[in-house]
């Protein structure tokens, strides 16, 4: 894998590359408004707030979990439409919750979560799988960390824009919003050249019956991605990573007073202390390209985040809480961009639909795995002993990507990535 220095300004001079990301930007930010404006019904409304907000976390996570049968349809067609219908539908289903008038109601706020994410886990593996074939492979580290910074910047923005409408209009107008940016990130894509090369089902069309060849191409992605062992190793790492990062975040919002025994208004300081750290990571992660190679930055990464998740848990005062929040999020970002540049590499063109779908199954893993930690283990141990144990795992798999991503990087050096696929029999 080529590690030539290239900066974000040289990247987003690609303009096809820009509309996409200035999509995903747009989308994310009135994400944001909707997240936002669920939280306020939920506790205006919710007879037991905190039952509520894990039903509507499960109902987000859920659908990433099942993200793999999506993969079939981001490789069999454009992925560029695939995009575009995604947004469209979400367009219209962000809608729902403007029927949302009572707590009997709310589950309609729920089955929204679910259909939101549900779409999602078909439009993060059709752009994943997009980046590569829109941008030259020396750029592949730089624009996933624009998508990761997009994040961040979507975060940070959305969260304080939707403050400010609600508070001058409604709780309802945040939605509105949000479909509106679904609605301009398609005209975003549709004016973006997306190149994608032939399909997965191009050896089967018109032999086989139409569910024939849904199986026939899902088994062979399983098979594909189950005989790789150098892909299963970067999604095994990829799952670590955000089990680091989601858990540090639910178990602090939720036993953040335990711990040190603050107000949880503090919590927010923290967030920002992790936003910090995901933006400098973001922005540092080219200038790593330029010397290291790309299983250096994931080992130095992933062992650095065990040890600032360590720092968080046994941290005696909260200015080093605040440090290790900062170190989390800088870490977090550089391994999952360097991750996801590693995989998008490897796996030709005609497996990447399905592998990136795999990828964000892996990703719901991560997410779900702490969620449990934080609503069940947490209390059963508590959050002291979830953060060590996250942090020394985490910590362990950065030693272990030191052998065992050798492997993957020396594939890459080899020039495997760009070897098509075997047609399907």
């Amino acid at each position: 894998m080529n590690n030539g220095k290239t900066g974000m300004l040289t990247v987003l001079k690609n303009r096809d590359f820009l509309a996409l990301w200035l999509s995903q930007l747009i989308s994310k930010v009135g994400d944001n408004f909707a997240v936002v404006a669920a939280l306020v019904l939920i506790n205006e409304l919710a007879a037991k707030t905190g039952l509520a907000v894990v039903v509507i976390a499960a109902a987000m996570t859920i659908p990433q979990l099942f993200a793999l049968v999506s993969g079939v349809l981001v490789d069999r067609f454009s992925r560029k439409s695939v995009m575009i219908l995604t947004d469209v539908l979400r367009a219209g289903l962000v809608l729902l919750p403007l029927l949302v008038r009572t707590s009997g109601q709310l589950y309609i706020l729920y089955l929204t979560a679910f259909g939101i994410m549900a779409l999602g886990a078909m439009f993060i593996p059709a752009r994943n799988a997009s980046v590569p074939n829109m941008v030259p492979e020396e750029h592949l580290l730089t624009a996933n960390a624009l998508i990761q910074a997009t994040e961040l910047v979507s975060l940070i923005a959305g969260a304080s824009l939707a403050t400010l409408v609600i508070s001058l209009s409604s709780t309802y107008a945040a939605f509105v919003v949000d479909s509106i940016t679904f609605g301009v990130s398609a005209l975003f894509l549709v004016a973006a050249n997306i190149p994608q090369g032939p399909t997965a089902f191009s050896a089967t069309a018109g032999a086989k019956g139409e569910f024939r060849q849904y199986w026939v191409s899902f088994v062979d992605g399983v098979r594909y991605i189950a005989s790789n062992k150098h892909l299963l190793q970067l999604m095994a790492i990829t799952t670590v990573a955000t089990l680091g990062l989601s858990a540090t975040v639910l178990l602090a919002a939720a036993y953040f007073k335990q711990l040190l025994g603050i107000s949880a208004e503090y919590l927010g300081l923290l967030q920002t202390a992790e936003g910090i750290g995901m933006a400098v990571g973001a922005v540092l992660i080219s200038a790593y390209a330029s010397w290291a190679r790309s299983r250096q930055i994931v080992s130095v990464t992933m062992i650095v985040l065990g040890l600032g998740i360590l720092v968080f848990a046994l941290a005696p005062v909260y200015w080093l809480v605040l440090v290790g929040a900062l170190v989390v999020g800088l870490c977090v970002v550089s391994a999952r961009t360097t991750l996801a540049a590693m995989t998008q590499a490897l796996v030709p063109d005609s497996q990447r639909g399905r592998v990136e779908s795999a990828m964000v199954t892996v990703i719901g893993l991560g997410t779900m795995g702490a969620l449990i930690m934080a609503g069940i283990l947490g209390d059963v141990v508590g959050p002291t002993s979830i953060f060590i144990a996250t942090g020394v795992v985490v910590l362990g798999a950065g030693i272990a990507s030191i052998f065992s991503l050798r492997g993957a990087e020396q594939e890459l050096l080899n020039g495997f990535g760009t070897s098509p696929s075997p047609p399907l029999e």
